[in-house]
């Protein structure tokens, strides 16, 4: 077995002065006065997730795609 000994410099200036960013801005949210519309949309997009069906097809479709970038790769 071999190793390898390496000594790593540090690359950054200890000299710069320290810089933290300022300003982040807060993102905008939307507020709604319906929530069990928005709890409905919610479960509709579970449940369209959680199905059994669409997660196979989708599956399928993303091996075929795998498949057909590793054949066209090869070239």
């Amino acid at each position: 077995m071999t190793t390898c000994n390496m000594i790593i410099e540090d690359e950054r200036d200890l000299s710069a002065p320290i810089v933290e960013p300022r300003g982040v801005t807060t993102p905008a949210v939307e507020m709604t006065n319906n929530e069990n519309s928005n709890f409905q949309d919610f479960l509709r997009r579970y449940r369209k997730i959680k199905d059994a069906d669409a997660h196979l097809e989708l599956r399928n479709k993303f091996i075929e795609h795998l498949w057909k970038e590793y054949i066209y790769s090869e070239d």
